[in-house]
């Protein structure tokens, strides 16, 4: 924990990731407060999922977009535009009884206008600590993640089932907005000049790290979206979230025990190695909700560390100019993981059985386990490239 204890007290780092995970809040409330909202305007699960579809469809394009756009426009225009413009789509959706065409049409503007608060935070963490700490500070940011999606779920639902949906789904555009401002308002993100990237939209992608990251990212979170659908539908729903709720509790475990001593080049193909057994455990039992958060927690614990890694390799590796977009590249990657990884489970369930979904999960691990073999010296830490 020593090396935590650096980076918090490097000047500003603590303002920086405080900010900018309650700023990322929203995040971990969105897929449940859709959910329940639109299903209960329009009594159709259908016409939710469209629109979860919509957002992450909209996420995806504008990642890398909004991510190069902080160079060219500056950081704090872009962030308190887009979560404006995102935050008034939110609050449409949960005060407007829209019909289905126009709720699927403001969930698509929320994922155009998604503001790139990691992004930019990724981008800034470099400016703020040694070159030797970055796999820590990225580790350490990939945990904080982690309790987003364990709060997040659980507050939405707590929330809607005290007050209702609505007001869920609005409070997600106050805390969007005022989160954009406070992150904004550190003279770290202010202050902060990102240089306009030189090469033409998609020109990052040239770069070796950039497109081993997004691929990783992809079958990574591939992975995670298999084992979701999976304990969903073999797990009581009423456990669903806690079984679920153990991986994200691995994460946390792992990125503050293991975040700050991943520094040998093998690490992260050990580190998938890792969350690859934890989803092979899992066929021992499949069904058993206690078994299965046991194998969920020790997969989990690769996950806040991997996730570092390549967040570091992109800081290593990347000017500054260039690290927006393909921060932005990074995000996408890991939206079409998880989407492809939830399409492919719900085939596998409709077309075989409940439990094939895991199966999904252990194909993208050793997917991932072969990449990361194969890139072994693409990820290594280097010197920033042009």
């Amino acid at each position: 924990m020593s090396s935590y204890s650096a980076l918090f007290r490097a000047p500003g780092f603590l303002r920086v990731i405080t900010s900018q995970l309650y700023a990322r809040f929203p995040f971990g409330m969105m897929t449940l407060a859709f959910v329940m909202h639109i299903q209960h305007v329009h009594h159709s699960y259908a016409v939710a999922g469209l629109a979860l579809g919509a957002d992450t469809i909209g996420a995806a394009i504008s990642g890398p977009v909004l991510g190069r756009l902080l160079g060219k426009y500056g950081t704090t225009r872009v962030l308190i535009t887009t979560a404006t413009i995102g935050a008034l789509a939110i609050a449409g959706i949960g005060l407007l009884n829209a019909p289905p065409v126009a709720m699927i049409a403001m969930a698509l503007v929320v994922g155009l206008t998604s503001p790139p608060i990691q992004t930019a935070a990724r981008t800034i963490y470099p400016t703020l600590v040694k070159k030797k700490d970055l796999p820590a500070v990225y580790s350490l940011d990939a945990t904080s993640q982690e309790l987003i999606w364990v709060i997040g779920p659980v507050l939405a639902t707590v929330l809607a089932a005290q007050v209702n949906t609505s007001f869920v789904v609005v409070l997600m555009s106050v805390i969007q907005v005022t989160g954009a401002i406070w992150f904004c308002s550190n003279k770290e993100v202010s202050q902060m000049v990102i240089p306009s990237p030189n090469r033409k939209m998609g020109g990052v992608l040239t770069n070796k790290v950039v497109l081993t990251t997004a691929i990783l990212g992809l079958l990574l979170i591939g992975g995670f979206s298999g084992v979701e659908v999976g304990t969903v539908a073999v797990v009581p729903k009423a456990l669903a979230g806690v079984v679920i709720g153990a991986l994200s509790l691995g994460s946390i475990v792992g990125g503050l025990g293991l975040g700050n001593r991943v520094k040998s080049r093998w690490s992260l193909a050990w580190l998938l190695s890792l969350i690859l057994v934890g989803y092979l455990m899992i066929w021992l039992a499949p069904t058993n909700a206690i078994w299965i958060s046991i194998c969920l927690f020790i997969a989990g614990v690769g996950v806040a560390p991997s996730l570092g890694i390549l967040g570091a390799a992109i800081a290593s590796n990347l000017k500054t100019g260039d690290a927006a977009e393909a921060n932005g590249w990074a995000s996408t990657g890991q939206l079409m993981g998880y989407s492809a990884g939830a399409a492919l489970s719900g085939i596998a369930i409709d077309s075989v059985s409940n439990t094939s979904a895991f199966l999904v999960s252990i194909v993208f691990g050793v997917g991932a386990i072969l990449v990361a073999i194969m890139a072994v010296e693409i990820m290594s830490p280097a010197r920033k490239q042009d």
